[in-house]
């Protein structure tokens, strides 16, 4: 177990990830054991899974590709009355978005939340990290091959204007040291995540906020609520599926509701197929680990508290054994899970064509492991969706990928 003092009495710790290092899983632990925390003395505002919306308002940044997808600010201010509101407890709280933040931003945001701030920023190696970042674009609709994303995102310099988002939360030093600045060395505290030692995230919280051990416990859920990430081929079929409706004016929520919530979600929670996981090309490897030992060269001079082995930033991934093209056809039935996802969430059914029922039937017809996942489900349906028809899906098919969806549809052909 790691070896962290409590932070003092009623401060507020504000994670700020950055992406793909834990934020997911200790997100799922904290909301599924609210009212645990709360009983031990910390408090996770809010009733979702995280502080995104809360946090994206505060910067008034957008979720999605189109500027509707900006939440409110009253987001963060309901936040920050809840926290005001309690006078007792520890807070937990924050989103891996607000790793993006510019000095400014990170500056506005310490002065907001308050003189108890203390930041935690959870790392990884830039190696282990590369393939999940991509695979998250490709969730959310970028049409960029996985090769040509890498040969623009970590050459020397860097294209910052492929995927900007990815250089803003991504710069670990960078990161570090603006929230460094913002807060002062003292109040940051930085996570290295090792696969070898998995009790560092769960525990750094848990010393942090002087919980007892365990009070942070791992959640059993499905692929889409713990974000497993996508194997070849289906990465493959929704990086065909973006680069078709991407230039066709195709709207953030059609393509949250539909594909992420339909089609995506489907195909995550549904299938385990062992196919092939992403990996990176040799030269990539090499790139990576030296990027990730001039991260943690400037960490270091910070003067940050580390929990963790700095090194492991410079981390050597196992390379892609081969160099073989990505694969030009996909499994049948991998086509039509995500298509009947896509039809079930078109028609306001979730992925799963799941009956319309009250609230009680469906909590009662749900393992409690997975209720809170639900309830989050059915309120984003609530906020989202609008009324949609099969028509709808034919239109949205044809419409918009018209003669294109047919070449692809031969390209999962074969076999």
């Amino acid at each position: 177990m790691p070896d962290v003092a409590p932070l003092p009495e009623r401060a507020r710790l504000f994670h700020v990830g950055i992406p793909k290092s834990g934020t997911t899983s200790l997100q799922m632990a904290a909301s599924a054991g609210r009212e645990t925390l709360r009983a031990n003395g910390v408090l996770y505002p809010g009733t979702k899974l995280n502080q995104r919306d809360a946090v994206l308002g505060f910067m008034e940044r957008r979720w999605g590709w189109t500027s509707a997808g900006i939440p409110p600010r009253r987001y963060w201010d309901e936040v920050m009355a809840e926290i005001e509101a309690d006078t007792e407890r520890r807070v937990l709280f924050g989103h891996e978005f607000a790793s993006e933040s510019n000095a400014e931003t990170a500056k506005r945001f310490i002065d907001a939340i308050g003189e108890r701030t203390h930041v935690v920023v959870t790392l990884r190696s830039p190696g282990t990290i590369l393939p999940s970042a991509w695979q998250q674009y490709v969730k959310a609709g970028v049409p960029i091959a996985f090769d040509d994303w890498l040969g623009s995102v970590i050459a020397d310099p860097p294209d910052r204007n492929v995927t900007k988002g990815f250089h803003d939360r991504n710069d670990q030093a960078g990161v570090v040291q603006r929230w460094a600045e913002a807060a002062g060395a003292d109040r940051v505290t930085v996570v290295v995540l090792d696969k070898r030692r998995p009790e560092l995230l769960y525990g750094t919280f848990e010393q942090l906020l002087d919980l007892p051990s365990g009070t942070l416990a791992a959640q059993e859920l499905g692929g889409f609520a713990s974000n497993r990430g996508l194997s070849v081929p289906e990465a493959e079929l929704f990086l065909a599926l973006n680069e078709v409706i991407r230039p066709n004016d195709v709207q953030w929520p059609d393509f949250q509701r539909m594909v992420r919530n339909g089609a995506i979600r489907r195909i995550m929670e549904s299938r385990d197929a062992g196919e092939e996981k992403l990996q990176l090309p040799p030269w990539a490897v090499k790139r990576a680990a030296e990027i990730g030992a001039g991260y943690a060269d400037a960490i270091a001079a910070t003067g940050v508290q580390v929990v963790g082995n700095l090194a492991q930033l410079a981390e050597e991934v196992p390379p892609r054994p081969h160099d073989d093209p990505p694969p030009n056809h996909i499994p049948v039935e991998l086509a039509a899970e995500a298509l009947a996802g896509m039809l079930s969430a078109a028609t306001s059914r979730g992925a799963f064509f799941d009956p319309v029922v009250d609230d009680k039937s469906v909590e009662k017809s749900v393992d409690k492991s997975e209720e809170r996942a639900v309830a989050m489900r059915r309120a984003k349906v609530k906020r989202m969706a609008r009324k949609s028809t099969t028509k709808e899906v034919v239109w949205f098919a044809t419409g918009f990928i018209g003669a294109k969806l047919q070449k692809l549809i031969r390209m999962i052909s074969r076999r």
